[in-house]
């Protein structure tokens, strides 16, 4: 399909009236004042808006926050205020869903642990003092004898051959193992001499001990561990909060209640462990007459977040078509995961992230709703639906939710226009990504950027960290609106203060014209599927340095940087990172969120080696990784 005028055939005088009447003026002067100066009536509203999303009272917008439902009702009532049509989600704008919270204990009484000894006595251990339930366990009932089975590892390699399971019956068993591995302390040992080894890792034992049928998992500190910490277990995500796939009930249990256990069968867990070290064999029995039987009530709380959506309807024969125009709304609260002021406990008030793109938002929408009100060609033919997500600042989380349960078909979805830190134009740079994902987005920005004089850095790429990622792997044409990061991203000072008004007023003309274009044209934009992924922390491919990754997915839920999956075919793998690592370091480096562990990969060079420095457990491990792109 062909587009006309640089992809959308918009008519000279609909695009002059729409500058004109938006307010295109000279460039905001740098030395802004605490409050920004005000040009016309729609920077006028957007300074209000802003003020009031990026206020303290929203504390700072966070999904656990009160003020995450006082920002979406104030776009709520925005929406019905303009004439959009609300009642799309049982009569409401809200699409609701829930985000995972912080992992915790349930309710205290469903968490329970029982021994019961050869002489039929019971003993109920302590929740917190002798035991703790773990996260990466599952959640539920269990009871069997009790076995005792090293270390819970299974290995058989070239050049290594030990099996704590090896002619015990375990099926059906509550089975005891000891943390990390033997001849830990040996630098020739099998078991990758003093570096950990995959054996060791606590996701690692569990899933062996899964497959070998046990009923549920006790682990306890090695000798070691336990002269460092006397007798102390693991907090619930102590173990990890990666989980496995083959999960059984988890327990970390006070070492001292352990070695009584087998003190009582005539054995010592000290000398077993030395035994282990002298000849590598495995010394695992069950411990007759005994048993185990508990509860396990773990889980993320979950925590209420909603989209809030409004629709313009089109009309005549593209009236089942639809354009989205987005931007999040959340942030990321009073600090916490994902804010760049470690320790800090503050309102982070979000006013550029993303303050800006949703007053952006909520000002195309009264632009668009305007011109919808006339009778002349520039009445929508498509429909167009305005959405603030939440749950960005978590992964995508809003935007991922709507494309797997969209009010409107996706495949009747022709464009995703999405706003995200449009606040601090800065020498009139401004970055769209997805100029790629049609073929016809690159000609129309260019001949509407004509009068708006912006200058511009296009990427083609649709993949990249922000909502229009979402759309675009529905096979749906983006674009992502962006004036680049600053030194309060994800910190309390990013307030309305430093917010460029004149340059979001100009990019809502863009957004505005382009998203106008779309909704008359008869033709729609020509889907491409973009190779790569663009990153507002790196140059446009086409002339930047060569990205660099490190393979992984991070938990966004966690407080700090928890690798939450190992690409396969990623140097994270190469270099033997696990799920559940918490990357601390890169060199002398430390990295306490995403963002920053990425801004510390970009200072390299593909083929640079560094050293990065993880918690595993309780354990801290330098792990030697060569840099790729």
């Amino acid at each position: 399909m062909s587009l006309r005028l640089g992809g959308f055939g918009v008519r000279t005088l609909a695009f002059g009236m729409l500058l004109s009447g938006c307010g295109f003026h000279a460039a905001y002067a740098a030395d802004s004042p605490t409050e920004p100066s005000v040009e016309n009536a729609a920077q006028g509203r957007l300074l209000a808006d802003i003020k009031y999303l990026s206020s303290d009272e929203l504390q700072g917008r966070a999904a656990e926050t009160p003020g995450l439902r006082m920002g979406a009702e104030f776009i709520a009532k925005r929406w019905q205020e303009l004439g959009l049509k609300t009642d799309l989600f049982d009569g409401k704008p809200f699409q609701e869903f829930s985000l995972e919270g912080t992992p915790a204990l349930g309710e205290p009484s469903l968490n329970t642990l029982v021994i019961t000894n050869a002489k039929g006595e019971k003993s109920e251990l302590k929740l917190g003092e002798n035991f703790q339930p773990q996260f990466i366990g599952k959640n539920g009932a269990f009871s069997g004898g009790l076995v005792f089975a090293g270390y819970g590892i299974t290995a058989k390699q070239d050049d290594l051959t030990y099996d704590d399971f090896d002619g015990v019956d375990v099926k059906g068993k509550v089975v005891v193992v000891v943390r990390k591995e033997p001849q830990q302390n040996d630098p020739k040992s099998p078991f990758d001499g003093t570096a950990p080894s995959q054996y060791a890792v606590f996701t690692a034992k569990q899933i062996n001990a899964a497959k070998h049928g046990v009923a549920a998992m006790i682990m306890v500190n090695d000798s070691a561990t336990d002269k460092e910490n006397p007798d102390t277990v693991l907090p619930v995500t102590g173990s990890g909060t990666a989980l496995t796939k083959d999960q059984i009930p988890t327990l970390y249990v006070q070492r001292s209640q352990v070695a009584a256990w087998i003190a009582a069968a005539g054995k010592s867990l000290d000398e077993i462990e030395s035994q282990i070290d002298v000849d590598l064999k495995p010394r695992s029995f069950e411990l007759p007459g005994w048993s185990a039987s508990g509860n396990v009530d773990v889980a993320n709380k979950k925590i209420p977040s909603m989209n809030v959506v409004g629709l313009l309807p089109g009309q005549g024969a593209l009236q089942n078509e639809y354009v989205v125009i987005g931007a999040h709304f959340d942030h990321v609260g009073m600090g916490g995961p994902g804010s760049l002021a470690p320790g800090t406990i503050a309102v982070h008030n979000g006013a550029d992230d993303n303050a800006s793109g949703t007053v952006a938002l909520l000002e195309s929408a009264r632009r668009l709703t305007e011109l919808a009100k006339g009778d002349g060609p520039d009445k929508p033919r498509r429909n167009l639906v305005f959405i603030a997500f939440s749950g960005e600042e978590r992964g995508l989380l809003g935007s991922d939710y709507y494309v797997k349960h969209p009010r409107f078909e996706l495949e009747n979805t022709v464009a995703m226009l999405n706003l995200d830190m449009v606040g601090r134009l800065t020498n009139e740079e401004l970055t769209i990504y997805g100029t790629g994902t049609a073929t016809e987005f690159d000609a129309a920005i260019t001949k509407v950027n004509e009068k708006l004089a912006f200058k511009l850095e296009k990427s083609p790429e649709g993949m990249g960290p922000s909502d229009h990622q979402s759309f675009f792997q529905k096979n749906i044409p983006v674009l992502h609106f962006f004036t680049g990061l600053h030194d309060d991203y994800h910190r309390p000072s990013d307030d309305f203060d430093k917010i460029n008004l004149n340059g979001i007023d100009r990019i809502t003309d863009m957004v505005t014209v382009l998203a106008q274009q779309i909704v008359v044209d008869p033709s729609k934009p020509t889907f491409v599927k973009v190779a790569g992924r663009a990153n507002p922390r790196a140059k446009p491919r086409e002339t930047g340095p060569k990205r660099i990754r490190l393979g992984v997915r991070l938990n966004m839920e966690s407080d700090g940087v928890i690798v939450e999956r190992v690409m396969p075919s990623g140097i994270a793998k190469k270099a033997g990172i696990l799920p559940g690592d918490k990357i601390l370091k890169i060199n002398a480096d430390e990295t306490t969120s995403r963002a920053e562990l990425d801004r510390l990969l970009q200072t390299f060079k593909v083929g640079d080696k560094v050293v990065v420095l993880v918690l595993r457990g309780e354990e801290k491990i330098e792990v030697n990784v060569e840099l790729a792109e």
